[in-house]
């Protein structure tokens, strides 16, 4: 009777565990398709970073900016207020990744209702994962139906990791392609912080007012065989734990399956 209990006893706590395993392995599993699904069908964008306080632009790019934003004529003091609030504002970029698995991205950049002397300025971060020389390329592609507004639409580029203008002149006007070079002798990830003014000289006609310009903002690498994998994100973390955990519960699952058969043939 005594061996009888202990036996029972024995198999009520292979059933919990069994259960206690069981239910890891499910929840492991939803874990991990749930991952899954998320960074396949997440709606895909570039994110965004803070634009980091000691990137300042050179005194001589500052004076520029100013020019243009002085040119501005009929402003009231409302409009000189809110400018100065907006000054200090924390200036955020768009961030875009260029690695092994991706060597090209853009981001759709749309201007419209704009006066002659307006400005409009945007940042975007450009995370470069590379080993060797590489020569990260920009351009500016105008979409088709809105060529009327490029052809007195400028903007100037400035690459405000190294305060370089790479560019200023008609959008429309630049050239196949922006370039900046980089060399690491390990594999790295860069980030390279793009400064871009869309702007119209107080010159502009009336005729030009109401249009809107729509282009892609486009950065690529050619030396696709220099791009590494990118650095591991929390997704990649969480996708690894939840697999590492679905492969533990599963090994435990088998290893009392098997010693539970062997214990009845021994019973036999």
């Amino acid at each position: 009777m005594e061996v009888q209990q202990q036996q029972q006893r024995k198999n009520s706590r292979l059933r919990t565990l069994v259960i206690i395993l069981v239910i890891l392995l499910l929840l492991s599993l939803t874990g991990l398709a749930g991952t899954l699904v998320y960074k396949n069908f997440a709606p895909a964008g570039p994110g965004s970073v803070v634009v980091p306080d000691n990137l300042i632009v050179p005194d001589t790019e500052k004076k520029e900016q100013t020019d243009i934003e002085e040119s501005i004529e009929n402003k009231d003091k409302a409009d000189s207020s809110e400018k100065q609030v907006q000054s200090t504002e924390k200036r955020t970029a768009a961030s875009l990744s260029l690695h092994n698995r991706n060597s090209g991205d853009n981001v759709a950049f749309h201007v419209g209702n704009m006066f002659p002397g307006d400005a409009q300025t945007k940042y975007f971060c450009v995370q470069v994962s590379f080993q060797d020389t590489v020569t990260v390329k920009y351009h500016a592609d105008i979409r088709p139906g809105y060529e009327k507004l490029a052809e007195v639409m400028k903007c100037r580029i400035v690459l405000l990791t190294t305060g370089e203008t790479l560019y200023d002149g008609l959008m429309r006007d630049m050239p196949a392609s922006l370039e900046h070079s980089m060399y690491s002798t390990e594999g790295t990830t860069n980030e390279l912080y793009y400064e871009i003014t869309a702007y119209l000289d107080n010159s502009v006609g009336n005729e030009y007012q109401n249009k809107t310009l729509i282009a892609d903002f486009r950065w690529w690498v050619e030396e696709v065989s220099h791009l590494v994998d990118v650095p591991k994100t929390g997704d990649d973390f969480n996708m690894e734990l939840w697999a590492g955990l679905s492969l533990a519960s599963l090994f435990m699952l088998i290893l009392l399956f098997i010693k539970r058969k062997k214990e009845e043939q021994d019973e036999q």
